[in-house]
């Protein structure tokens, strides 16, 4: 069976990181120590950002990014429903409403016009999710956050390394959010997240909120969090971190054969903007006969999966946000992902591809 993904690692890489955790246990600290201040330090200068604030996941970073930006009771936040369920999850836990928006059809990216209709009185951020690793149009998104005064939150958390205009994604609003999942281009042996900012009073304040909000030992000013990225993720983190490029480079090249060799089928592929580098962390096509080809797929030892088979506005924890969302609706009957990592081999693409074309010329 091709797998849609794959978490192995080379020989290289695990002996680095074996000695990393090993420096992690001689170091007998655990929490907030060295190893966090110095992957932090340097994932900042990967992104090309001030601070880095590490967490234990990526929702922790988008509540963290919200709570510590003034969002939160009362306050209703633009956003998507083609989405992590984490995403609504992190504003209703700071006590703010989503306001669901539309998906454009081709990035499957958030609808700024749609996002325009839905605009209230009470709106004070919006959170652009870059789905798959595809950056949203952020000159766009800029220019209508500073036209009605919006914070804005980058939900990143699929996106390490995409960039937009050639500057870093995570780097374009008042705050980002990454996730370190282990199926993330990025990710660690277990979970993890960090939400980074420009802003030097917005990060001294996240680092007291993630830390239970004392500004001393056992003297808690605020109400903060217990959400720390520990040591041991972040030193294998900062290992991983050094191949990240190579890694997504990998990527790009299989997404470019599946379009290349796809192309001509009764499929459609998520489009990327001409200025934009997506991080390919999920490759998606869309198909009218989704269901079919999953089960044809399956069927041919091929591994494949939707993401997202359920738009959040008609989930039950959700639906009291219900709004109506009609490219959204329709996307997610059609949308399926093929295997992508970076260890997948060509003659197992290959496959993949064969398998696909074989599947639409039998329902020609």
């Amino acid at each position: 069976m091709i797998p849609l993904i794959d978490l192995s690692l080379d020989k290289k890489t695990k002996q680095t990181i074996k000695a990393a955790i090993s420096k992690v246990l001689e170091s007998k600290n655990y929490i907030l120590g060295a190893r966090l201040e110095s992957f932090e330090k340097k994932f900042a200068e990967y992104l090309g950002v001030k601070y880095a604030i590490g967490v234990g996941n990526g929702t922790d970073a988008l509540r963290l990014a919200l709570r510590v930006l003034g969002v939160g009771k009362g306050d209703s936040v633009l956003t998507v429903s083609m989405t992590s369920p984490f995403t609504a999850i992190a504003i209703i836990e700071e006590g703010s409403r989503p306001i669901f928006c539309d998906i454009d059809t081709k990035t499957l990216t958030l609808d700024i016009n749609d996002a325009l209709r839905k605009l209230t009185r009470d709106t004070k951020a919006i959170i652009p999710v870059h789905i798959y690793g595809n950056p949203a149009n952020l000159d766009r998104l800029r220019l209508f956050a500073k036209e009605h005064n919006l914070i804005i939150i980058e939900d990143s958390c699929q996106a390490i390394g995409a960039t937009f205009k050639g500057k870093k994604v995570g780097t374009f609003g008042n705050a980002a959010a990454f996730s370190f999942y282990p199926t993330k281009n990025l990710g660690g042996i277990g979970d993890g997240g960090i939400m980074v900012t420009n802003n030097k009073k917005t990060a001294k304040m996240a680092k007291l909120l993630r830390h239970g909000g004392q500004t001393k030992r056992f003297w808690h000013v605020h109400r903060g969090f217990n959400s720390r990225l520990d040591e041991i993720q972040a030193a294998i983190l900062e290992v991983k971190l050094k191949t990240i490029d190579a890694s997504n480079k990998k990527r790009a090249v299989i997404s470019k054969k599946y379009i290349e060799d796809l192309n001509g089928l009764p499929l459609d592929f998520q489009e990327v903007l001409p200025l934009a580098q997506s991080a390919n962390h999920i490759f998606i096509i869309r198909t009218k006969n989704r269901n079919g080809l999953k089960k044809f797929l399956h069927k041919h030892g091929v591994m494949s999966d939707i993401y997202y088979p359920f738009p959040l506005h008609m989930q039950p924890a959700f639906n009291m946000f219900y709004s109506k969302l009609p490219n959204t609706e329709r996307i997610s009957k059609e949308i399926l992902a093929l295997p992508l990592h970076p260890n997948l081999a060509v003659k197992d693409q290959d496959k993949v591809i064969e398998t696909i074309k074989i599947y639409f010329k039998k329902n020609a």
